[in-house]
């Protein structure tokens, strides 16, 4: 009959629409876990940049107070001679 039809119709057309709400939620949790993963990458980076920044900066300090503590030894330090 035409309402047999009709019904059958409209379990074909829901059935469509299950698969597409499923395709669609496994694609919007795919999504989700890759935005994850790219957060956690760039919050790994940005460790490692302020890392090698705090390195960068140590080892430019670090022969600056080398530089001096060489000039005072060879001078005698800071404090003033007495020569006699």
């Amino acid at each position: 009959s035409e309402t047999q039809e009709i019904i059958t119709e409209l379990e074909k057309e829901i059935a469509m629409l299950e698969a597409e709400n499923t395709a669609g939620s496994r694609t919007l949790d795919l999504c989700k876990k890759q935005f994850a993963l790219l957060l956690h990458v760039v919050d790994e980076l940005q460790n490692t940049i302020e890392e090698e920044h705090r390195s960068l900066m140590e080892e430019t300090r670090t022969p600056m107070y080398e530089h001096r503590a060489g000039v005072e030894y060879a001078t005698g330090g800071t404090e003033a001679m007495v020569i006699d």
